[in-house]
């Protein structure tokens, strides 16, 4: 087993891909106390910390399978959707049909987040 940052981010955090003998590699996002939340996706750990960022950082503590956060939940739409779409056990699909909305209509809120996130990383 190795472990190894493939992203790095504000305030301590950062991606950290675990490499897995024989299995599918981990990738856990990381902040200044440790490990926070693990995925089998890279794009889903990357959604993640996006939504992070625009949130300005929010903690999952009694937020149950399918609730938010307050930082989350008091946000716009997009950080909500992205917020879900990116939990290790919510789909596309999911977020689609709870929203009621076409999926690739999700995706353009996701893709707005996301540049929003690399905008706010690089000012």
């Amino acid at each position: 087993m190795s472990e190894s940052v493939i992203e790095e981010y504000a305030h301590s955090c950062r991606i950290v891909e675990e490499g897995r003998d024989g299995d599918y590699n981990k990738y856990h996002y990381e902040g200044p106390m440790g490990r926070i939340k693990t995925f089998e996706n890279p794009d889903k750990a990357r959604l993640y910390a996006d939504v992070q960022t625009v949130t300005g950082g929010f903690r999952e503590e009694k937020t149950g399978e399918r609730g938010a956060p307050p930082a989350v939940a008091r946000s716009r739409e997009d950080v909500l959707m992205a917020y879900y779409a990116a939990q290790p056990t919510m789909s596309m699909q999911w977020v689609s049909a709870q929203f009621d909305l076409p999926e690739d209509r999700v995706r353009e809120y996701i893709q707005s987040l996301r540049n929003r996130a690399e905008q706010m990383r690089n000012d």
